[in-house]
């Protein structure tokens, strides 16, 4: 393995990655959105206004039964000390329904980068010189997956650092707490994001190897969105919650997947392979 073949593999990737528009300025956007100005929004206009409170009567009988039925007698109690509606709202949003939001933004950013690793090069035609150039087909693989997984994190980051200010601003003086530096939070943005982006970049990065285009590569990436659906309406619903245990257990699950997707890589793909799929 030559690190600074990789190195530099990455740094070409990652500098072309921030001089298209076109595709870091979605990945920033979609971040802001879904990870700061909507979080945000939701919580200034449920504990500055009357408008959940003004909905007391379709919100207060599920809100109630959710306090009831959850897990965490911690969480319950204070949920239930809340004064309005509109505090328990946003403090069970902040807390539970939030989670998929950033799993969600990690999930589309690591699908662009690594969806336009290989098959950015075959449309641009610059995979041949690559192939015929002196270094590893496994060191070229580690340079893409690099490449994505480094400036995925840094959004990631960033936005839960942003979030973590702007939302602990608004909230403070009515929770009296500092949101965020729970167990579940931190497990859940230093050991299940990390885990969950390298799993898509591998998956990403292994289809982008066998097709042709960036837009087919996309429309396979596409599939990692379903799960976290699937987590989004199972939190709103209160089927189950992502608890520490469960986090732990699903960061562990992705990091044997991504064992398990490097051996793939490293059999199914070498020189001859990657030039086969440029050619057909």
């Amino acid at each position: 393995m030559n690190k600074t073949t990789i190195t530099a593999i990455a740094e070409k990737d990652i500098r072309a990655t921030f001089a298209s528009k076109k595709i870091w300025m979605p990945m920033v956007i979609l971040a802001v959105f879904l990870c700061i100005f909507f979080p945000a929004a939701f919580t200034y206009i449920g504990l500055h206004t009357e408008l959940l409170n003004h909905s007391s009567e379709d919100l207060k009988k599920p809100i109630e039964q959710v306090i009831k039925n959850f897990s965490i007698e911690e969480t319950r109690t204070t949920l239930a000390a809340l004064p309005t509606i509109g505090e328990q709202v946003v403090y069970f949003f902040l807390n539970f329904m939030l989670t998929p939001f950033f799993l969600m933004a990690a999930i589309v950013n690591s699908m662009v980068t690594s969806s336009n690793s290989f098959a950015g090069e075959k449309e641009r035609k610059t995979l041949e010189s690559l192939l015929f150039s002196p270094l590893s087909v496994k060191d070229l693989f580690i340079g893409k997956v690099l490449a994505s997984l480094i400036p995925t994190l840094l959004i990631v980051f960033s936005s839960f650092l942003l979030n973590f200010i702007v939302i602990n601003l608004i909230t403070y003086p009515f929770f009296k707490q500092i949101l965020f530096l729970n167990t579940t939070w931190l497990i859940l943005i230093f050991w299940v994001i990390p885990a969950l982006v390298l799993f898509n970049i591998l998956l990403n990065v292994l289809v982008s190897s066998k097709v042709k285009s960036f837009q087919e590569a996309q429309q396979f990436g596409g599939i990692m969105i379903l799960p976290i659906v699937g987590i989004l309406i199972s939190q709103v619903t209160g089927l189950f919650f992502l608890s520490p245990f469960i986090l732990l257990l699903i960061g562990g699950g992705f990091l044997l997947g991504n064992a398990l997707l490097l051996k793939i890589i490293t059999k199914l793909n070498d020189r001859n392979s990657l030039f086969e799929s440029q050619i057909h």
